[in-house]
């Protein structure tokens, strides 16, 4: 009986999300399509990159306020939300690739003003050593703070376990797949009515693809690489890496101090000393997803981030 509540519940919540009248558009970028919304007017561009297994939706109380003031885009990364999947879903090199051909096929003009929220961190900063000429600042809410998994009863962060231990972890267990979500939690349940619905259609939809046989490193192991090379940019003697591009760091915990910003016990530290024209601001008793918790902080956030692009004024 479980079961078939289960599967009932699994076909209205998808049937939910492809009915849904979306706002943005499918963005062919060779061969497969990825999701893209964006409105308003002006420059910079705002590019709001979600956190992992999150949607463009999850912006829906930050991005139609940004658009009073200039051009937001949010988007599903690909195998998310309404995106085709591509062959490395979530790793970082299809991820900016991805999103690069993304905004070249939508014509959207930098120069650009990434958010990266949670993991989405990393995938800025990787999208601005890629392409610097397109990036006009960086926005960061509560990201990379520690990212760690299991390896055989060991537990580390990402950065610290060699690539044969995050290897040897995969495949996962079978119960590992644990059981379908049935509600949109905190602090998805802060979404409208609507976007909840169609937010479960797509978690439903993650796991009915996950086959923990069929796991494999690919993600961690791209996720590693990229905190170690911005360790390595970021040591000692290499501050302010970023010159004086805007950085906004929101993060619901204080400034690091330069001992931690040097440390590997966490990345978050980091982003407070990655250029000279930076603001860290913090939201106090703000739960991870900031833009959900104290959306209306993000969007300040973002004024001052656009401020600073547009008219190349201090932060």
């Amino acid at each position: 009986m479980r079961y078939v509540s289960l599967l009932l519940l699994f076909l209205a919540a998808v049937s939910a999300s492809a009915q849904y009248q979306r706002p943005g558009r499918m963005i062919d970028i060779g061969g497969r399509k990825l999701y893209l919304n964006c409105e308003g007017q002006g420059t910079p561009t705002v590019v709001l990159v979600a956190g992992g297994d999150a949607f463009s939706i999850d912006w829906a109380l930050v991005q139609p306020k940004v658009a009073l003031d200039t051009r937001v885009c949010s988007y599903d990364r690909a195998g998310l939300g309404w995106s085709d999947p591509g062959l490395a879903d979530e790793t970082v090199e299809q991820t900016i690739g991805d999103l690069h051909a993304l905004l070249q096929a939508a014509g959207e003009k930098p120069p650009y003003l990434l958010v990266g929220a949670s993991i989405g961190g990393i995938y800025i900063q990787a999208y601005r050593h890629a392409f610097p000429a397109e990036v006009g600042g960086l926005l960061f809410t509560n990201s990379s703070h520690h990212v760690g998994m299991s390896v055989k009863g060991k537990v580390g962060l990402l950065w610290e376990l060699t690539e044969d231990e995050i290897r040897s972890a995969y495949p996962f267990p079978s119960t590992m797949k644990g059981v379908a979500p049935t509600d949109e939690g905190e602090p998805f349940d802060r979404l409208p009515a609507e976007l909840q619905t169609v937010r479960l259609g797509f978690d439903m939809q993650i796991w009915k693809n996950f086959d923990p046989a069929k796991a494999t490193p690919d993600q961690n192991l791209s996720w590693r690489k990229e905190f170690l090379r911005e360790f390595d940019e970021t040591e000692t003697g290499k501050d302010r890496l970023l010159g004086s591009l805007p950085v906004v760091v929101l993060d619901s915990d204080p400034a690091a101090s330069e001992a931690e910003g040097h440390s590997r016990d966490g990345a978050a530290a980091r982003l407070d000393f990655l250029s000279s024209n930076d603001v860290h601001i913090v939201a106090t008793g703000s739960g991870h997803e900031i833009h959900l918790y104290q959306p209306d902080m993000v969007v300040k956030a973002l004024e001052r981030g656009v401020a600073a692009v547009r008219n190349h004024v201090p932060l």
